[in-house]
C-alpha cells in the first residue's frame, strides 16, 4: 500500500489569508496558495497547512487531516470502520469519517 500524508486541514474562517499570515508569521511557513475562500502553507518539516472556508462543495471542520494513498487501503481490515460522509468521484476523492467523528479526506492514487 503506497500511503502519504498530505496535511493537516484547518477551517480557515469567512477569509482564510488571515489564518494563513498568522501561522506562516510565527511557523516561518512557505504560502503556496492564497485567496480568500483556500490558502496553503508549506512547513519546513515539508507537511501542509491548509485553511478552507467552511463551503457546502468543501465541508472544513476541525480534527480534519488529507492523506494520498492507493486503492489497497480499502482492503485494510480497519478501513470499514470508516463512514464515508461525501464522493467526488470527478476528483478521485472522499471524506471519510473515523469512529471519533474526525475526517479524513482521502485521494486516491493509482498503484504504481
Amino acid at each position: 500500500m503506497d500511503l502519504q500524508f498530505y496535511s493537516y486541514n484547518l477551517d480557515g474562517g469567512e477569509n482564510t489569508t488571515l489564518p494563513a499570515r498568522f501561522y506562516q508569521s510565527f511557523l516561518g511557513a512557505t504560502v503556496l496558495k492564497e485567496s480568500f475562500g483556500h490558502s496553503e502553507l508549506k512547513l519546513k518539516s515539508g507537511e501542509t497547512l491548509v485553511f478552507s472556508k467552511n463551503t457546502e462543495h468543501c465541508p472544513v471542520r476541525p480534527g480534519t487531516i488529507t492523506i494520498r494513498c492507493d486503492h489497497s487501503i480499502k482492503n485494510h481490515p480497519q478501513f470499514s470502520d470508516l463512514k464515508l460522509v461525501q464522493k467526488v468521484p470527478e476528483k478521485n476523492y472522499s471524506l471519510w469519517e473515523d469512529p471519533w467523528g474526525n475526517w479524513v479526506w482521502i485521494y486516491f492514487v493509482d498503484s504504481k
